[in-house]
């Protein structure tokens, strides 16, 4: 009878932490999607044809994009910096199931050409 109790307790520990595993491994692939995501978004920016659009637009913009089968909010930030031909720039992904927490934030730095 304390075999059977030791072993029910062990078991629950395992699945417990087998449960775990699975979700933190879920969160890093998210995570990983969503940096994925980041990086094209402001790779896009830094391209030659997009730079001054960026001193043109406005300072926030949102905008959905698909990825591995899924969407994704994105918010892209410009603000000024000391150097009036250069904005920094922030990226920030959620995902558009949970939108209440930034996945990934990417920050950079564009200039005029």
């Amino acid at each position: 009878m304390i075999a059977l109790a030791v072993f029910s307790v062990v078991a629950m520990a395992l699945t417990k932490n087998a449960s775990l595993a699975v979700t933190q491994t879920a969160r890093m692939q998210d995570q990983l999607l969503a940096h994925t995501v980041a990086q094209n978004v402001l790779n896009d920016l830094l391209s030659s044809g997009r730079r001054d659009k960026a001193f043109e637009g406005p300072s926030r913009q949102q905008s959905e994009v698909t990825m591995a089968s899924r969407s994704w909010q994105v918010q892209v930030r410009l603000r000024p910096t000391d150097d009036a031909d250069i904005k920094r720039v922030r990226v920030s992904v959620r995902d558009d199931q949970y939108f209440d927490e930034e996945l990934a934030v990417l920050t950079g730095f564009v200039g005029r050409q």
